[in-house]
């Protein structure tokens, strides 16, 4: 068998192992549990739930989405978690190969997955996550671009949020960014460097102004709605982090000369 597709069958079950972390992190920090301790349990009637139904993607599979025993239906966010962390995995060895680097960019990934999750349900950015994973994206920036290029990053990155967050009270006399968004924003910009940070920033931006755009013609919300921005820049982050360089040739490409 190609080595190339043994790596990436091993990286894709490691990294649904880890959404399967991240699924339990993402429901138990924000409600103030242990996401270490205790089994995963139903959410409606409480099973604590066995090996054989913590099985990543498998389990949700065949059991067709419900719970063996109320048979209330278990969200498809959760083997989508499981699947976003694996392909992550696999894009990542993908980029760097087998190298040290890879250990802190794939933790970087999924905490970026869990940040996505929670802020979108709670508006809520944990320092906890945000300050781990900026220490996980200086430490991968060391081993690959170097000093220089993390704390460009971490300048360029929250530095514009805290400048749009500034005017925005300033002028609009109401919060447009919270702290957890700048800080989120030095933990990206530490691995994608400056010019990185700058396009995550720009394309969160755009793919919040058209998710605003389609509540309003929903009648979903009005120009007021508040949108978890952090919802935006994690993702952002990661494609940007995959396949940043080519996004930035296209779009200096559009310049005429």
């Amino acid at each position: 068998m190609n080595m190339d597709v043994v790596i990436g069958t091993v990286m894709f079950v490691l990294g649904a192992v880890f959404g399967s972390a991240v699924t339990a992190l993402s429901w138990r920090l924000p409600r103030g549990q242990s996401w270490a301790r205790g089994r995963s349990r139903c959410p409606a009637c409480g099973l604590a739930l066995g090996p054989l139904e913590l099985v990543p993607l498998a389990s949700w599979l065949l059991s067709r989405g419900r719970c063996r025993s109320c048979s209330t239906p278990i969200a498809v966010r959760y083997p989508l978690i499981e699947l976003s962390c694996a392909l992550w995995a696999v894009l990542a060895v993908g980029k760097l190969g087998l190298v040290f680097a890879l250990a802190p960019v794939l933790l970087w990934g999924w905490i970026l997955v869990t940040l996505t999750v929670i802020d979108f349900d709670f508006q809520l950015l944990p320092d906890s996550l945000t300050f781990t994973g900026t220490l996980l994206a200086v430490a991968a920036a060391l081993l690959g671009p170097g000093a220089r290029h993390a704390l460009l990053g971490m300048i360029v990155g929250s530095g514009y949020l805290w400048v749009f967050a500034w005017a925005w009270k300033t002028f609009l006399k109401r919060e447009g960014l919270g702290g957890g968004d700048i800080k989120l924003a030095a933990m990206f910009g530490a691995l994608v460097g400056p010019t990185g940070a700058f396009l995550t920033i720009t394309l969160a931006a755009l793919a919040g102004s058209i998710a605003g755009a389609w509540m309003i013609t929903r009648g979903k919300g009005g120009m007021r709605t508040e949108l978890p921005f952090g919802t935006f820049l994690s993702p952002a982050a990661m494609l940007i982090y995959l396949w940043g360089d080519r996004l930035a040739n296209a779009y200096l490409g559009l310049i005429p000369h």
